[in-house]
Formats: structure tokens, C-alpha cells, sequence
């Protein structure tokens, strides 16, 4: 079969990789379950036991509730009974004989009895179901940990590479690196302009480089922080006499209360979680423009046709604007990709025409349009020279780290469906991701001209890389011990060890200090008062740590 790109992005996937990579995964997994000799009948009974063991469990968890709860109650009755006894002692003792001694009777007989009943049948009840239940779980621990030991052949075989190298099998022009290194890095950096990886708001959670036909390519997965602001509220009650006149003209007093309420508002540390893919490409160089999901796929085609027409008059007066100004803008000819692409912020008209050919505008139309297939129009598009930065909404909601915690289970039969939901997933969400990208003749016929290497570079992988690796380690490890809020990780490269990589890992967080502000608030009787507002105040707190990676 013939790989080779048809710039037909949408359709290729629902024609072809669709059902190409789900064939390539199913099979993959069948030939591991084959070459580790899974034994898939002695699996299914294990698992077999381990649900019978569990619905064991739950019964009796269910009958040890039940008795417990009625222990408790016979507690209660007995209690009551105790006080009713002792009520009623006491009333005998002060002379009031009257049906007393009766109560007594019954009251101090019903007691004994419960008491006795607890001791006697609930309590040993209670015990001995603890201790089959512990004895249950025991086994069913030891079952457990024989179906992982049935299934470790086939674990065995799987590690986080394994969903990037199927979607290489299903699609060959998109290639993916174990690791980002420093060659890619630099490729990136000096030939595309990929930011270096120094803002201390922002930790690299995982990172995924690769090529496509020759071109770099990165997904990055980031911790961001910013200091957003944070409204604290804070009461208090005042009270106050005042003097009026009744209905017969006499001054009479009375008492009066208020509640003032006041806010203050403070800096706070905020964070979020960004996901997008940064692509290196050639073509159109001078290029930049930015466009932002137009949600065109939620429309029905009336509302398309209509919010087509209203935004392309708004479209013709921002060109007659710009034309007044002598700035260099023209709208496309097909008056529906201008509309739903929307980047009229562009700065090259030459070069915009020669990445959105009318071939490329159908495909990005069939894109933003689509309903059933993909994603639809849920992407952020933006070029800023030679970098092209794809922001994907479905990626956010997506692991594509490969993590095979996505998948393994002890129960074959789980773990078939798993892989296969996790794996069409994973290359549904990456292919979906370039599809904007692809969409573009030029792009995937553009092959970048050779870059010249460094003969030695110090470190072997990018600080991007160093910082997933600490990211992906306990958070405790580096985060300073007065830290109350999410720690940014940033890494520095030191030098080579015998160990690895000696990296510098420093954690940034914020400190807590209960504040009290006090905001003057007039009352009802006239006068300020000073309402006292609890709020946090977060001072940046650090904390460094060496490691070797």
C-alpha cells in the first residue's frame, strides 16, 4: 500500500488509517500475546476465581455492615434502657412506687438480655466474619498476583515506544524519536527558532519529538504559571440603640443590628496545563498570522451559510481599512475559508497564497466542517516564520506519552480492549493533530535543506527532555518543604558524569502567611467601622537540588 501523502488528510484517515491502524494494533498485540505463550484459558479461569472471590467479599462486607450497624443500634437501645432503669430506681427511692418496680423489671430484663445477645452472638459474629474476610482477601491477593504472573510474558514485551512505533507502522512519514536530544533540539532552534527553555513559569511535562517527511517536530505537554488575582470575603455584626417616635408621638427605644460585608482582592498563583505541537517547516518563511477555532462543526448549514455571510462583510470593511491605511491585505476569493480560517492578521499575502492553494482550502474546510471523523474545527493555528504551533483541544483530555499504565491489566481479555482503545486513540489524537499541517501541498512536499550538526555537543538530550524526566519523579523530591501550591520545575544542565547527566533541578513554589485586612465600612448607625477580612498572601519560595539523569 502506498503511502504517500494525497493531501487529503480527513479523508485518508476515515478511507484508510482508520481501519489500516486498527488492524496493525490488533495484530501487534496477538503476535505478543502469541510470542510470550499466554496461556489465555488459564488467564480466564484466574480471572474467573478473582471475580467469584470478589463477589465472596462484597457478601460478606455487605452481612459485616449490616451486623455492625445493628450493633451499634442494640448499644443505643441499651443506653436508653440504662436510663430508663435508672430513672425509674431513682423515682422508687424518692416513694413514687407506682408501676416501678414493673419498669424496672422489664427495663433491667431487656438490657441483660441485649447485652447478652451482643456478647454472646453478634460480637463472635462480627469477628469471625473479619477473619474470613481477611482470609479472602489474602487469597484473592495470591490470585491476583498469579494472573499479573500469567500476563508478565506479555507485559514484558510492551514499554512506552510501542504506541508511537504503531502509529509509524500505520502512517511511515511520521517518525518519532525515543527521546528529544540535543541534535533535534538545535535542528529546531537554529534552523525554525524553537524558543529556548528558560521562562521559570513554565516546567516541560512530556515531550515528544520526531519528522515528518524530514521535518522536525515537537508535542510538548507544560505546567504554566501565571498570578491571577483572588476576591476574599469577610463579615462582622454590629449592634446599635436608636431612638424613634411610636404612633402616639412618644420617643421610645429599640435595638438594631447589621451585617457589614467587605472584599478585598489579592495576587494569587494560578496554574494550567497547555498542550500543542510545534512544527519546523521552509516554506513561506516570512510568513505570520495566527487563527483561532471557529467552532464552524457545531453550526448546522443554515447557521454556517449565515455567520458566512454577516462575518464576510466585516471581512470587506477590515480590507477597505487596511487598503485606507496602505497596509497589505486581500481577501481570498473563496469567501468561506476566509471566514472559517480566519487569519487576517496576516503579514504576507504572496506567501499566504502559496501554502493555501484552492486545494488546501477545501481540505482545511473539510477540516473545520467536519462532524463525524475527527475533531472538527476544536484547533488554534499559528505560523510565526518558519515555526507552526498547532493548539488542539482534544489533546489536552489525551495521554500521548505512551505510558503502558494506559493499557495492562491481569485479565487478558481487559487488556486486548484496552490496548486497542488506548492505541486508535493515541493515533487518531496525533494524526488529528498534524491533519491542519498535512492539509498543506507545500508542507509535505517541502524537504529541508541539510543541517550542518556541531561535531560534539556537551549534553546528550534537551532540557525540555531533563525536565519530563524530573516531572515524571515525586514532586517531593524537589519541592521545597514551605511549598503550599504547585511547583514549577526548571532544569540546567551542569555537566557529564559517571552516572549520566548532572542536571541542576530547581523547584518554584509559593508560601503561605495568613493576612488580616481591615476595610472601613459604614453602618447603619452612622458610623465607620473597620470589617476585618481574613486572606492568604503567597510569597515565591525555591529550593535546588542536584541530580544525576
Amino acid at each position: 500500500m502506498s503511502h504517500l501523502p494525497t493531501y487529503q488528510p480527513l479523508n485518508d484517515y476515515k478511507d484508510r488509517y482508520c481501519e489500516l491502524h486498527r488492524t496493525n494494533t490488533k495484530d501487534f498485540f496477538e503476535n505478543c500475546v502469541k510470542s510470550g505463550n499466554i496461556d489465555e484459558k488459564a488467564n480466564r479461569k484466574t480471572v474467573e476465581k478473582i471475580n467469584q472471590q470478589k463477589v465472596k467479599i462484597a457478601k460478606i462486607g455487605s452481612s459485616l455492615r449490616k451486623k455492625r450497624i445493628l450493633k451499634v443500634f442494640l448499644i443505643v437501645v441499651i443506653v436508653l434502657l440504662v436510663c430508663t432503669f435508672l430513672l425509674f430506681l431513682f423515682k422508687m427511692l424518692q416513694g413514687q412506687r407506682q408501676h416501678a418496680l414493673l419498669v424496672l423489671a422489664g427495663s433491667g430484663g431487656l438490657a441483660v438480655y441485649l447485652y447478652t445477645l451482643i456478647k454472646n452472638k453478634i460480637t463472635p459474629s462480627i469477628k469471625s466474619l473479619d477473619q474470613t474476610k481477611k482470609l479472602l482477601l489474602e487469597e484473592l491477593e495470591a490470585l491476583i498476583e498469579e494472573a499479573w504472573g500469567q500476563m508478565k510474558p506479555l507485559i514484558s514485551q510492551l514499554n512506552e515506544t510501542v504506541s508511537a512505533r504503531l502509529s509509524e507502522t500505520t502512517y511511515p512519514l511520521i517518525r518519532l524519536d525515543d527521546k528529544f536530544n540535543i541534535e533535534r533540539f538545535a535542528y529546531l532552534s537554529q534552523k525554525f527558532g524553537l524558543w529556548d527553555n528558560d521562562d521559570i513559569n513554565v516546567s516541560t511535562l512530556f515531550v515528544q519529538s520526531g519528522e515528518i517527511n524530514g521535518n522536525p517536530f515537537c508535542f510538548f505537554k507544560t505546567l504554566n504559571h501565571y498570578m491571577s488575582q483572588k476576591t476574599y470575603e469577610g463579615s462582622m455584626v454590629i449592634h446599635w440603640t436608636e431612638r424613634y417616635l411610636d404612633r402616639e408621638n412618644k420617643w421610645q427605644t429599640r435595638s438594631r443590628s447589621q451585617t457589614l460585608r467587605a472584599s478585598v482582592t489579592k495576587p494569587f498563583p494560578d496554574y494550567y496545563n497547555d498542550t500543542y505541537l510545534v512544527y519546523g517547516n521552509e516554506a513561506a518563511p516570512n510568513l505570520v498570522f495566527k487563527r483561532s477555532k471557529s467552532k464552524a462543526n457545531e453550526l448546522n448549514e443554515r447557521q454556517l451559510e449565515k455567520h458566512v455571510k454577516s462575518k464576510s462583510k466585516e471581512i470587506d470593511k477590515l480590507m477597505r481599512k487596511k487598503i485606507e491605511k496602505g497596509e497589505n491585505f486581500t481577501s481570498m476569493g473563496n469567501t468561506e475559508f476566509e471566514v472559517l480560517f480566519g487569519a487576517e492578521n496576516r503579514n504576507n499575502e504572496v506567501e499566504f497564497r502559496l501554502l493555501f492553494t484552492p486545494m488546501a482550502q477545501r481540505e482545511m474546510l473539510n477540516l473545520i466542517k467536519d462532524k463525524n471523523v475527527g475533531w472538527g474545527d476544536n484547533f488554534s493555528f499559528n505560523k510565526h516564520y518558519m515555526l507552526n504551533i498547532i493548539g488542539a483541544e482534544h489533546l489536552k483530555g489525551i495521554d500521548i506519552s505512551g505510558d503502558i499504565n494506559n493499557y495492562i491489566d491481569y485479565d487478558l481479555v481487559k487488556m486486548r480492549s484496552k490496548f486497542n482503545d488506548y492505541n486508535n486513540l493515541y493515533f487518531k489524537s496525533v494524526y488529528f493533530a498534524f491533519a491542519p499541517l498535512l492539509a498543506i501541498s507545500l508542507y509535505q512536499d517541502y524537504k529541508p535543506q541539510e543541517f550542518i550538526y556541531r561535531n560534539i555537543y556537551r549534553q546528550r538530550f534537551s532540557n525540555f527532555e531533563h525536565e519530563r524526566i524530573v516531572n515524571n519523579m515525586k514532586d517531593a523530591n524537589f519541592a521545597p518543604s514551605n511549598s503550599v501550591t504547585n511547583n514549577v520545575l526548571k532544569t540546567r544542565f551542569l555537566d557529564n558524569s559517571l552516572r549520566g547527566e548532572n542536571v541542576i533541578v530547581t523547584a518554584y513554589g509559593f508560601r503561605s502567611v495568613a493576612r488580616t485586612a481591615y476595610v472601613r465600612v459604614r453602618g447603619g448607625d452612622g458610623n465607620y467601622h473597620d470589617v476585618p477580612v481574613d486572606w492568604t498572601e503567597y510569597i515565591p519560595v525555591s529550593n535546588i537540588t542536584n541530580i544525576d539523569l
